[in-house]
């Protein structure tokens, strides 16, 4: 047990999180436990709970997860009041930070944990020079910021989560701009086709590095929520240019979600990713769904956020992007 881990006391107790397979896939019991925690941290800070349960199952146990760094603190009563969630992306050489705590519980659980994140990434890489280390807040969030920024880390970034209610959208599908098509991404070449086109499309933003198509791959692998169904490729003339996918990760509260739209620079201005957003928007609303979003950098320098707030969109949460490079401060 590190020194970071020791400072959480009495009534607290931290432990790894224990997962088991289950229906082919890692989950447990544990999971539930930091749902509860994400969900109470959630809505204190924004009024409602953001991610899914299978989000944060995927988070916890997917490709890039660090399992044995885990963490989840209980009370006296062996009520969950605090997690740690450590992700690393070998390829970008970051690692990703997540820590919660219930509310009021800032100074003696989540202090402590955004340092065993810290601890947890020092150790995972060895002293190996060149990695940093990624951390997201709510705005309203000014203890997290507070504690995050103690420990080192500076805001990087503004991400806006966007929305549009979906109440009398019309569900029949759009007019296609002149030349373009759509398709379900169905095989493993039209998968490559989409990683492609994604990798191109994203190759200027901000954080944005190219990873293989296997890696890429595996971020829908073992994903309950991943809908095979929802991953779309444009092409013009014939050739790949765009593409979008989507998700069930809102099912929960009757919502769709835009996890990427990106088009290829020589292909941009066509309305062709305005339209594979209303193309989005009418199928979510032929499904029932109450209301969509997605998440978009705010400095985006394609005119993603124009693009967006024209189709009918707002701004709804604003989320900061901490950094801090990993090493002595």
């Amino acid at each position: 047990m590190g020194a970071a881990e020791r400072s959480i006391a009495a009534p607290f107790w931290c432990r790894p999180i224990l997962l088991r397979m289950t229906d082919g896939v890692l989950d447990g019991a544990d999971v539930d436990h930091a749902y509860e925690v994400v969900a109470e941290a959630d809505s204190a800070v924004i009024g409602r709970v953001e991610s899914s349960r299978e989000s944060l199952r995927f988070q916890l146990a997917g490709p890039d997860a660090v399992l044995e760094e885990h963490r989840l603190v209980e009370d006296e009563r062996g009520r969950p009041v605090g997690l740690l969630v450590v992700e690393r992306d070998t390829v970008a050489r970051r690692f990703y930070i997540d820590a919660y705590c219930t509310p009021g519980l800032e100074a003696t659980v989540l202090d402590p944990l955004v340092a065993m994140g810290i601890d947890a990434a020092s150790r995972q890489c060895d002293g190996e020079p060149g990695w940093d280390l990624e951390a997201c807040v709510f705005e309203p969030d000014t203890a997290s910021a507070g504690i995050l920024q103690a420990h080192g880390y500076v805001s990087a970034r503004r991400f806006w989560q966007m929305r549009i209610d979906l109440a009398g959208y019309p569900q029949a599908e759009p007019p296609a701009p002149p030349g373009v098509t759509r398709a379900i991404a169905r095989n493993e070449a039209d998968m490559r086709s989409l990683h492609a086109v994604a990798n191109a499309a994203f190759a200027e933003h901000f954080g944005s590095v190219a990873h293989s198509y296997e890696d890429w791959l595996a971020g829908f692998v073992d994903r309950r929520d991943a809908g095979p169904e929802l991953l779309w490729l444009a092409s013009l003339n014939g050739e790949p240019v765009a593409e979008i996918t989507q998700d069930h990760s809102r099912e929960a509260v009757n919502g769709a979600y835009v996890r990427t739209l990106g088009v290829l620079p020589q292909a941009r201005g066509l309305g062709i990713g305005r339209w594979l957003l209303e193309c989005a928007f009418a199928d979510a609303a032929r499904r029932g769904r109450a209301r969509a979003s997605l998440t978009v950098d705010s400095e985006n320098s394609t005119g993603a956020t124009e693009l967006y707030e024209s189709a009918g969109m707002t701004a709804d949460v604003v989320m900061e992007v901490y950094r801090r490079p990993l090493g002595r401060q």
